[in-house]
């Protein structure tokens, strides 16, 4: 191994424990404190403490992408904070259309699935002004949420992935990227997050399903980083992702029975048809990213 790559592998190291450390220590400490799996906990104390850990959480990647370069002596350039959409304006676009539509069709066939109907009458049975007005606001909300998402995304997008796909070919990066960060989660889901706690094979099929779903998205949200060279279409991607999953978008655009329907699906059946949705834009991007580009001797001149 070169001293080149040798270099690159101690500051990985040193960024992943960084990153990790954090959540593996608080989480623990907060499930021992509470007495109770904190994330499923109906004691107002805890839910407030869950939010605050889950927004500043999220900053923890930046942080610990910050922090090593500043250790390594790395500097600052190529940070992915670029934001040049000359000939690129296509990705800014699918940052939003993407996760929109898998969220959308998730949703649509949950309720095929699910719901003993089959037809898509009943799923809009609900929607009206007020309805659409809501659905608005949570996309404008997103953007909001692009702080928190964009603290993750600097760091697994904007400092791990260039990394790993310094170290290894393109596949095997995305993938082993996106077990890291479905890892990373694993406290969060240990104690509830996402899944519950009442599911066969708690929890280890959960932090299973949760790899799944972060070696997909991060197909795609690598993708869209390193064509752009900037950080910002992921964060935006990841800030509707958590904003607008297949809960929100079924409240939203149902009636009671929707509404029904969605909240007595088991969380694990419907994350599996979720991730089976969107392993199409996953494999896309792959196949997408793997192609070689027709100038790459100015890939790194746009990167801030």
């Amino acid at each position: 191994m070169s001293n080149s790559k040798k270099l690159t592998v101690k500051r990985l190291v040193i960024f992943l424990v960084l990153a990790f450390f954090p959540f593996y220590i608080i989480i623990p400490v907060m499930y021992s404190y509470f007495g109770e799996p904190i994330f499923v906990s109906e004691n107002e104390s805890v839910i407030v403490a869950n939010y605050v850990v889950g927004v500043f959480g999220m900053m923890i990647p930046s942080i610990a992408h910050i922090i090593t370069r500043l250790v390594t002596k790395e500097g600052f350039k190529n940070t992915y904070l670029g934001l040049n959409t000359k000939g690129k304006i296509g990705y800014f676009i699918a940052s939003a259309a993407v996760p929109l539509a898998y969220s959308f069709i998730s949703m649509v066939l949950i309720w095929l699935i699910f719901s003993g109907e089959t037809g898509l009458f009943g799923l809009f049975s609900g929607t009206d002004n007020t309805t659409a007005g809501i659905f608005l606001l949570q996309i404008s909300y997103s953007v909001i949420c692009c702080f928190p998402a964009f603290g993750e995304e600097w760091g697994w997008r904007g400092y791990m992935m260039p990394k790993l796909l310094e170290l290894m070919p393109k596949p095997a990066a995305v993938i082993v990227g996106g077990v890291i960060w479905g890892l990373w989660h694993a406290p969060l889901t240990v104690t509830g997050h996402n899944f519950g706690v009442d599911y066969p094979g708690y929890p280890f099929v959960g932090i299973a399903c949760m790899c799944l779903m972060c070696t997909l998205m991060n197909a795609f949200l690598t993708l869209i980083t390193e064509k752009t060279k900037s950080v910002y279409p992921a964060a935006f991607t990841h800030a509707l992702n958590n904003n607008l999953g297949m809960g929100v978008m079924g409240s939203l655009f149902a009636g009671e029975k929707v509404t029904e329907v969605f909240g007595n699906t088991g969380t694990v059946e419907t994350f599996l048809i979720y991730s089976a949705v969107l392993a199409v834009p996953g494999i896309i991007s792959l196949v997408l990213f793997m192609k070689k580009d027709k100038r790459p001797e100015t890939a790194l001149k746009d990167a801030a």
